[in-house]
């Protein structure tokens, strides 16, 4: 194992067009290691991603292989401005786990 840092960062959001956004996604996980971090920076523009300030969010996050839908995670504090959702994995030099992603939308409810 090889002690690592991984983002995925989307593109900047633009949600002044929503009134109650929601973020929605499904994982599932093999191995043991740390949880994924979901995050959001309203002032993340590039570069390294410690240069900005990251918000957590508290989605359901799949403890085995069986994919597991996040809940609705809600963005309202985020419509006033654009932002960036990330995925953040921190792995050890002693375990890792494998996490997948997939169906990330976010709709206005």
């Amino acid at each position: 194992y090889t002690a690592c840092e991984t983002w995925l960062i989307s593109p900047s959001v633009n949600l002044s067009a929503t009134t109650a956004p929601v973020l929605n996604f499904e994982t599932s996980v093999a191995f043991a290691g740390a949880p994924l971090e979901v995050l959001v920076s309203t002032n993340y523009s590039g570069g390294a991603p410690s240069t900005a300030t990251w918000t957590a969010l508290s989605p359901t996050l799949a403890t085995n292989a069986t994919w597991t839908p996040s809940g609705g995670q809600a963005l309202t504090p985020y419509i006033s401005g654009n932002f960036r959702l990330a995925f953040k994995y921190t792995g050890s030099s002693t375990d890792g786990r494998r996490w997948n992603l997939d169906d990330i939308v976010i709709t206005d409810n």
